[in-house]
């Protein structure tokens, strides 16, 4: 009101003082009301066109704040959104799974056959097996003796899946043999595979070393990313420490002083030859066989004017009547990524932090555990930690594994995951001893058995020692019914 009231008067003393002079008017000429239009009408109009471009000034200033709010609004939205997908992209590639198609295993059992073996799933196949029933050969020939193991697992692979034989074949290498003489064993226990088995054309036999460290789950899982064209895998292992160390034939025989520590860390030396059979998910459906015309097979026919059929290229080079003998295996479970790390300290609770922090990480892999983006998307429905049923450990035997496997349970209880680390776990030192090389893949396939036979998740723990230093690593396998 005020500052209407300064408007005006100055409007009106500027102007009347301009007019009277500043302006050559004359005002006697002029008629009353001509002259008081004059004085009022310039200053009224002047002072209303200034109050209306004050208001739209104002109104343009509080438009633009309104319209920067609500850019910068959009824009918060935008990058919020844009932190989300990047949140979710990261967890999808996290959650990536692995599917197995297959175990074959053989294996010489510690003690006693283990009571799981008599409830193996579709897709399993274990064989126990006793002393006499090993190759012979002893220490001189332990090559023979894997040699032999590793036939016969991949002469069942074979029968129950043809089509692996055209799958690429890693093998877990032994490193306390030569490398050429290994792939020479290899191949040659291949080739005596195929031939057991009544293939018109037979695959060229390439073995190859499995790349990588750690944990089998993360090793095939970048296999499967370095190769976008792989379609499936063999992997398998084998090793016989029982050949190599020796065994004592009374109970009351004494080990060795050199030996005792390691038996009781590792286990008794045992011997085990074990196969996996993984595929890529979302496989395409083998096509049907195309009807052979007549004269089609004539040997006269030059090659290139018969009709070649090799199926789908997703399927690699697995022929075209063997594909669905690989796809109409059952799926046992889903491998999930894995997580390692360094033993720091190895008391109880510095190794019980580390490995709650790994088993977390796990849980969000395997899609056991929520993982929102904020709190607003936090669903403790999908924190499914309780139905994790089995425990499948390596922490060592009873009188030196203690703190490991004592850690191991806290944190599933932490976790309130209702197992008994005693009762529902496979302690593969105790059932199958050590069994050098092929240890990793032995726990990864008894885990597999485990969640399959069970239709629950199952933990997998691994301590392994490299040199001077321990690691350790988690993860999960879950059977392929149960949604996240």
């Amino acid at each position: 009101m005020l500052g209407t009231m300064g408007l005006f008067g100055g409007l009106f003393a500027g102007w009347w003082l301009l007019l009277w002079w500043g302006l050559p008017i004359s005002f006697q000429k002029m008629s009353p009301t001509a002259m008081l239009l004059t004085h009022l009408a310039p200053p009224l109009i002047l002072g209303v066109v200034w109050r209306i471009w004050q208001k739209m000034r104002e109104s343009r200033i509080v438009q633009a704040q309104a319209d920067g709010q609500e850019a910068a609004e959009a824009e918060r939205v935008a990058q919020r959104e844009a932190a989300r997908q990047q949140h979710y992209a990261a967890l999808a590639e996290r959650q990536i799974k692995v599917l197995c198609r297959g175990v074959w295993g053989q294996a010489l059992p510690a003690k006693d056959e283990p009571a799981w073996l008599e409830e193996l799933p579709d897709g399993a196949y274990w064989k126990a097996l006793a002393r006499d029933e090993l190759a012979e050969g002893g220490e001189d020939d332990v090559l023979g003796s894997l040699q032999l193991a590793v036939q016969q697992v991949l002469e069942d692979v074979y029968a129950a899946a043809p089509g692996a034989a055209w799958l690429p074949h890693y093998f877990e290498v032994n490193p306390q043999s030569e490398g050429r003489e290994q792939l020479a064993m290899l191949k040659q226990a291949q080739l005596q595979a195929i031939s057991a088995q009544d293939f018109a054309t037979s695959p060229e036999p390439e073995p190859r070393f499995f790349p990588g460290s750690g944990a089998l789950i993360s090793r095939v899982q970048q296999l499967f990313q370095q190769d976008s064209g792989l379609p499936g895998m063999v992997i398998y292992a084998a090793d016989a420490p029982l050949l190599l160390r020796g065994i004592s034939e009374d109970e009351w025989d004494e080990p060795k002083p050199d030996d005792e520590l390691v038996n009781k860390w590792q286990g008794m030396p045992g011997y085990a030859a074990v196969a996996m059979v993984f595929l890529r998910e979302n496989l395409p459906v083998p096509e049907p066989l195309p009807v052979q015309e007549e004269g089609e097979n004539d040997a006269y026919t030059p090659y290139w004017e018969k009709q070649q059929h090799y199926g789908d290229e997703r399927w690699g080079r697995v022929p075209l009547q063997w594909q669905d003998t690989l796809a109409q295996l059952p799926v046992l479970a889903e491998l999930r990524l894995s997580e390692q790390a360094t033993i720091v300290q190895k008391q109880l609770l510095p190794m019980t932090r580390q490995i709650h922090t790994l088993f977390d990480n796990a849980l969000v892999n395997a899609g056991l555990r929520d993982y929102p983006f904020s709190s607003e998307d936090k669903d403790e429905a999908k924190d499914l930690a309780e139905s994790i049923a089995w425990l499948v450990h390596n922490s060592g035997d009873v009188d030196v594994g203690g703190t490991r496997l004592a850690a191991v349970s806290s944190v599933l209880q932490q976790y309130a995951v209702p197992l008994n680390a005693i009762d529902d776990a496979s302690n593969s030192v105790r059932e199958w001893g050590d069994v050098g090389s092929a240890r990793s893949v032995l726990q990864t396939a008894i885990a597999v058995i485990h969640s399959a036979r069970l239709e629950a998740p199952a933990v997998l723990v691994e301590f392994e020692r490299l040199n001077e230093t321990e690691h350790f690593s988690v993860a999960l396998i879950r059977p392929q019914e149960q949604a996240a």
